[in-house]
């Protein structure tokens, strides 16, 4: 499947504000694989505005940064320390968001479902969200709102339900606008009750797979599944079922998760080991174990 770009655009906080919204678009024009020129084509943008596109990158289907060569390069190290920080921590998430983003794009390819998706297509019911283009879902269960304005505040809806401060066990009731303040490092995003998001570890390639155990969190408060897909990440054996589907289970009531694998795919790059974090608000408990074919795992607090 080919990819689509927004074109040539300048570097201004205005562009930054708009470009959710033109990738959405994409999404539900049936292109899942949008992008940007992350920092503007045309301009020199300020460590601020470079800082705040890279971290909306990290939730656009394809995060890309370019520019035109007469204008200062967009290299993070050249927008001073804070921004080198800021741009860091967000490649790193992108990269640790791989094993999730990875089996969206199956799921992409085998439903038509895009990744980025408009809160509308998981609220339909909600008036609230209608137009709403300034947040957006990767899958159903991440809501990204990075900051697309100068200043660091911003105004954030979430949806009837409960929701997580992503990686945090700090749970909100949805339903309401919350007004959020972030430093130039932080990217506001919250996981629905009921969701389960695999991570993986930070690398510096996706040669480097799988790098260590995979980080499966668990946010309670509804049973959550979630299958993770993984192949060979370069050709097309895909499509001829060369893959390892690993489905999950969270059942919230026994407060265990089990999975069972299904495919005969098992390169070096599949996941061995993994780390299973559960973030409820009363406390947060943890569980390490192999990723065998099947199992099921209580974890424990730890202390």
């Amino acid at each position: 499947i080919s990819a689509a770009w927004i074109g040539d655009i300048v570097s201004s906080w205005a562009v930054l504000a708009g470009t959710p919204a033109n990738l959405l678009n994409w999404s539900l024009a049936g292109m899942p694989y949008g992008a940007c020129d992350i920092g503007g084509f045309f301009g020199s943008p300020s460590p601020e505005l470079r800082s705040r596109w890279m971290e909306a990158g990290v939730f656009f289907p394809i995060m890309r940064t370019h520019s035109e060569v007469h204008y200062q390069p967009h290299f993070p190290w050249l927008y001073g320390t804070n921004g080198l920080e800021a741009m860091r921590k967000a490649i790193d998430l992108r990269y640790r968001l791989i094993p999730y983003y990875y089996s969206l794009a199956h799921e992409t390819f085998a439903t038509g479902l895009p990744l980025m998706r408009p809160l509308v297509m998981e609220f339909p019911n909600d008036s609230k969200v209608a137009n709403l283009s300034d947040e957006w879902l990767m899958g159903d269960s991440l809501l990204a709102a990075p900051v697309l304005q100068e200043g660091g505040t911003r105004s954030v809806y979430l949806p009837a339900g409960d929701w997580y401060v992503f990686n945090t066990n700090q749970k909100i009731q949805g339903g309401c606008r919350i007004q959020v303040t972030a430093a130039l490092d932080e990217i506001p995003a919250y996981v629905r009750a009921g969701s389960i998001l695999p991570l993986g570890p930070v690398i510096q390639h996706t040669a480097d797979l799988p790098g260590g155990p995979l980080e499966v969190q668990i946010y309670p408060g509804n049973d959550a599944t979630f299958t993770l897909v993984e192949d060979d990440g370069v050709s097309q054996d895909y499509m001829h079922g060369k893959t390892r589907r690993t489905t999950f289970h969270w059942d919230d009531a026994a407060k265990q998760l089990s999975w069972q694998r299904s495919g005969d795919y098992a390169g070096k790059n599949v996941f061995q080991k993994m780390h299973v974090i559960v973030l409820s608000p009363t406390g947060r408990t943890e569980a390490d174990c192999a990723l065998s074919s099947s199992g099921t795992v209580k974890p424990k607090m730890n202390l």
